[in-house]
């Protein structure tokens, strides 16, 4: 709700497209089954459909090979699922802000953002989440029985970001909440360890 609160307040100020904030490019490609399991790290479907934020404990492995071609994910991708069961969840996004050398599962691509006078990355990972920017996606999601989303009607259609000072400002004030949810958490699950151990004693 904050999220979507502070995008209505600062959101005209820098009208792009994805197209003209950076390159797109795709994930793994030629892989067979007996490729994984060991190697590199990837990034997989769940985490891209999961998280804000790529989850750096949570990658898969695949092997690649010397001077084998493929996409590596660098600091500040914006990362998209291509396909689901529903319109309502083709496109969701996450950023990485990470810098491994990472790679992309193949139902997922991304877009490298060059034009930094336009787009703060850290703030990305909030924007393809907020609600103005999912009923922005749906009408790309094509399909009947799955739906996948046309990439390249996506990246040309037009966008509204606030301006690079307001996208630092609201990634700082979301970023702390978030943050202080986590710690929130990490309180509560120390609680419930307490409380049993409490227990525990009580019965002994």
């Amino acid at each position: 709700g904050l999220n979507d609160s502070l995008y209505k307040r600062y959101d005209d100020s820098i009208r792009t497209t994805f197209a003209k904030l950076g390159y797109s490019y795709s994930g793994l490609s030629g892989k067979s089954a007996e490729d994984f399991g060991t190697g590199k790290p990837f990034i997989t479907y769940l985490n891209v459909y999961s998280n804000n934020v790529v989850n750096e404990n949570d990658y898969q492995y695949v092997r690649i090979g010397e001077g084998e071609k493929q996409n590596v994910v660098q600091y500040g991708d914006v990362l998209f699922t291509l396909s689901s069961e529903t319109p309502e969840e083709v496109g969701i996004g996450t950023v990485y802000l990470g810098h491994d050398e990472v790679y992309l599962n193949s139902f997922c691509f991304g877009i490298h953002i060059v034009n930094e006078k336009q787009a703060y990355p850290p703030y990305l990972s909030y924007y393809v989440s907020s609600t103005p920017f999912r009923k922005f996606i749906y009408p790309f999601a094509q399909g009947s029985t799955r739906f996948n989303l046309c990439k390249a009607d996506f990246e040309r259609a037009s966008i509204t970001l606030p301006s690079l000072d307001n996208q630092k400002r609201i990634y700082s004030v979301l970023n702390s909440i978030t943050m202080k949810i986590s710690i929130e958490k990490a309180m509560l699950e120390q609680y419930v360890t307490q409380k049993q151990h409490l227990l525990r004693q009580m019965f002994i």
